[in-house]
């Protein structure tokens, strides 16, 4: 066994009877994580050292992101492992996708309350089967003993001055989201069994409830398409915090860069967004949520979708529609950035409620 997992999992031995309990666990490292900390072209040196050391390739930039799930906090309490392995390197994934990179690898900080090796079996199986679809190697990490809270910083790479901020927004753009909305948020709702009085479960089948559930336990980043946005896309976000929440980000990053160009040249800029309702792609099990209660919030609010929201001007749209469809992704236009303070919502092209974003719809982090 080399240094590298014997650094890296020393705080497991916290957990059980150092002399009688290390071949296993060593046992169990060589079985679960060894084979995620497989080499590719780009990783000098992985795990095995007191970092790891990338190689950048030539005419690219190093995209890194990182994100933080906690128990009871981003995930129920009862999720099983496998899923929470898989989400934790997701989230991070969908960052990548939404800048338009291409991901290289990831390192990993777990926390958790007690050893067991059954469920280190299942997260190391969650993290093996996402993270083998992209070919992308664990590099490295760190243990400790607390409340189980997972860490993933992931790396990727983009052509220089090719990556697509939140702030490339221009009044004129088209808005537009993949797939479809509000599904991971009504897979927690199920998950917690948390309905409105006038909803009942029963008016989803158990292959909507499969779905939502799916949706929100093992949501897949929108990786197949991230080169196709680079020279099309003006601005993108992963979704996670909820359309409004997240489009508000954009819309907020994009405002300071035209004010700073205003500083430079002139000009009064305001900027916002019109949201039409009856455009935005609802799964059946969403569907028929909002049929029964009028509730938009899982599509507009709920957050847990991981899908990208985009802008760009209307003649790239067709050509961008094009390239993601031959990837198997739906683009739905779903409203235009125009020239007005915050956020409207509209249903066939009528204005149903007023300030929505500045009323703070979407994930709180405190």
């Amino acid at each position: 066994m080399n240094k590298s997992f014997v650094t890296w999992f020393t705080g497991l031995f916290l957990f059980g009877q150092v002399e009688e309990s290390m071949a296993l666990e060593f046992d169990l490292i060589e079985m679960y994580f060894a084979p995620l900390s497989q080499e590719v072209e780009a990783v000098e040196m992985g795990i095995g050292d007191d970092g790891a050391i990338l190689n950048v390739p030539e005419n690219h930039q190093l995209v890194v992101v990182t994100d933080t799930l906690v128990s009871g906090v981003h995930f129920p309490e009862n999720t099983e492992p496998y899923d929470i392995a898989w989400k934790s390197l997701a989230v991070n994934l969908s960052d990548l996708a939404a800048m338009g990179a291409t991901p290289a690898s990831y390192s990993l900080a777990l926390t958790l309350p007690e050893y067991s090796e059954d469920w280190l079996r299942a997260f190391s199986e969650g993290l093996r089967d996402l993270s083998a679809q992209f070919a992308i190697p664990l590099i490295g990490g760190d243990t400790s003993k607390g409340p189980l809270t997972v860490t993933i910083t992931a790396q990727g790479w983009v052509p220089n001055q090719q990556a697509i901020l939140r702030s490339g927004a221009n009044i004129g753009d088209v808005i537009c989201v993949t797939n479809t909305l509000g599904e991971g948020a009504l897979g927690l709702k199920l998950a917690l069994n948390d309905w409105q009085d006038s909803f009942a479960i029963s008016c989803l089948s158990d292959e909507e409830q499969c779905r939502a559930l799916n949706a929100l336990n093992r949501p897949m980043p929108q990786i197949a398409m991230s080169a196709d946005m680079r020279g099309l896309v003006n601005s993108a976000i992963d979704i996670s915090d909820g359309l409004l929440a997240d489009l508000g980000h954009m819309l907020h990053h994009s405002l300071a860069r035209l004010k700073q160009g205003a500083e430079q040249g002139g000009g009064d800029f305001v900027l916002g967004a019109d949201i039409e309702l009856s455009q935005l792609p609802l799964s059946s099990g969403v569907a028929h949520y909002i049929k029964a209660t009028q509730d938009w919030s899982l599509p507009l609010s709920g957050g847990d979708d991981y899908q990208l929201c985009l802008t760009l001007p209307e003649q790239h749209l067709s050509k961008l529609t094009e390239r993601v469809a031959a990837k198997g992704v739906r683009l739905s236009v779903v409203g235009h950035i125009v020239k007005q303070k915050g956020i409207r919502c509209l249903k066939h092209g009528v204005l149903q409620e007023e300030g929505m974003f500045e009323k703070g719809g979407g994930y709180r982090h405190f």
